[in-house]
């Protein structure tokens, strides 16, 4: 019989446990792994316990944020997974302007805080995604043009290294662990709280919504690559291709359509000048099939696209930075998207510019910074043939591969993969190789995109 250990309000699960099974679940589906302890951490010393009882049984440590990668990163076969899930707090310093973060919080819960005092940091676009595996790995939302990534806004944090000591991280405090966190994932320690910047948001904002036929694709294409050319820092654009479910609230003849969904959102006050040069342009990249563009809540935008990942699917996914979309690559994509045999496909293509490419390679751990275009791919895996999903994406990956930039992926929308990852971090992965032989040099932090340690 396996002994039910209590460290203060903090309760370590075994494998006999009646709640067991429910916690080693993640937000995918399609993961099954078997830890052999669950800490259900309620604060930081909960933290430096689950840390210290790893080390004294020489396990590895997967971390639980939101547990919204669909790699499943933040449960592990045979390790201790440190579930920060009840750690969600969060608290605005309005004097500050910066908002103090527990790791378990989810983007609906810092947004929800921080909009109380007209207030918001880059977070993503569903609001069901864990704040701290988004912010380490980078982290691109609505703010990105004009505010950068999330990890750009990390102004301090607080950890629990491998040794299990808890330590304040900031430019002053441990300032090469400071640089190493932006961007470069959950290697280095457990992120208790994060401190973000903040920066005027809301309440409401003018939010893009149009619909376009995938028939027009190339035209849409072309026309928003134009538009980018020129475009302020305060407008984001996202472009997702998807096939339209058979749902009550869309027209019959849109049901199992196929089409181009337009979001995005100004980041500032919107007039008639900014109106008719800014907005209405992205209007009419192409004839529009649905147009309900105009102004929204904040909230009310950052929760609207999370009916398209629902709870409950097993998913995989896919992604890769390109400098432009050329004729030929959209043409491999859009071969690959046409004659997928799966459930649901979902590609997405982020045009980036602003703040985010303005930021130096080397000024933080996310080196990917002279992109011009981000691509994710979602496809839903067919429980009966998991097989066919996991080889189509890494068909399509392949293919594209050639035309990416500089062969990168964004870590947070694709499997671990040593070649991936270095190519990612480029010239700064020797610099993360050297920080993490400092700070987790048996690598106990290995449920990740995993840079191996390195003897500074």
């Amino acid at each position: 019989m396996s002994e039910h250990i209590k460290a203060k309000d903090e309760v370590i699960i075994f494998p006999d446990h009646p709640t067991y099974e429910e916690k080693r679940k993640v937000w995918n589906t399609g993961i099954n792994r078997y830890p052999a302890a669950i800490f259900v951490c309620r604060n930081e010393e909960d933290v430096v316990a689950a840390v210290n009882y790893a080390k004294k049984h020489e396990l590895d440590i997967a971390i639980r944020g939101g547990g919204h990668h669909f790699a499943g990163t933040a449960v592990c076969d045979d390790g201790v997974m440190i579930d920060l899930s009840s750690m969600n707090h969060v608290k605005v310093d309005e004097k500050r302007q910066v908002a103090i973060v527990e790791g378990g919080a989810k983007l609906g819960d810092v947004d929800a805080k921080t909009q109380q005092f007209g207030l918001a940091t880059p977070t993503g676009t569903v609001s069901e995604t864990g704040i701290a595996g988004l912010a380490l790995g980078g982290g691109f939302g609505y703010l990105r043009g004009k505010h950068g990534l999330t990890s750009d806004n990390i102004v301090g944090a607080r950890m629990v290294t491998a040794d299990g000591h808890l330590i304040d991280v900031n430019e002053n405090n441990h300032p090469d662990l400071f640089w190493a966190i932006k961007g470069g994932g959950g290697n280095f320690g457990v992120v208790t709280s994060f401190e973000f910047q903040l920066h005027p948001v809301g309440p409401e904002v003018m939010a893009l919504d149009v619909m376009y036929d995938y028939n027009d694709l190339d035209t849409v294409i072309f026309n928003l690559q134009e538009y980018m050319k020129t475009a302020p820092d305060e407008i984001t654009v996202n472009l997702a291709i998807v096939q339209l479910p058979p749902a009550p609230f869309l027209p019959a003849e849109l049901h199992h359509k196929r089409v181009i969904m337009l979001s995005g959102m100004y980041a500032d006050e919107v007039n008639d000048t900014v109106e008719e040069a800014v907005i209405q342009p992205l209007q009419h990249l192409a004839n529009p099939i649905m147009d309900h563009t105009g102004k929204v809540a904040y909230n009310e935008l950052q929760t609207k696209l999370d009916p398209m990942v629902p709870n409950g699917v097993p998913v995989g996914g896919t992604s890769l930075f390109f400098k432009e979309m050329t004729n030929e690559m959209l043409s491999v994509l859009k071969n690959a998207i046409e004659n997928a045999n799966l459930p649901m496909v979902m590609a997405q293509l982020w045009p980036l510019h602003g703040k985010i490419n303005r930021v130096p390679a080397e000024e933080t751990a996310f080196a990917v910074r002279d992109a011009g275009y981000m691509l994710l791919i979602d496809a839903e895996v067919s429980k009966d043939d998991p097989e066919t999903c996991e080889q189509w994406l890494a068909s399509v990956y392949e293919q594209l591969l050639p035309y990416a930039h500089q062969k990168t992926s964004y870590l947070n929308g694709i499997n671990p993969d040593e070649t991936i990852i270095k190519n990612t971090y480029g010239a700064n992965y020797q610099k993360l190789a050297n920080i993490k032989g400092k700070y987790d040099p048996n690598n106990v932090f290995c449920h990740n995109h995993n840079i191996a340690p390195e003897n500074a």
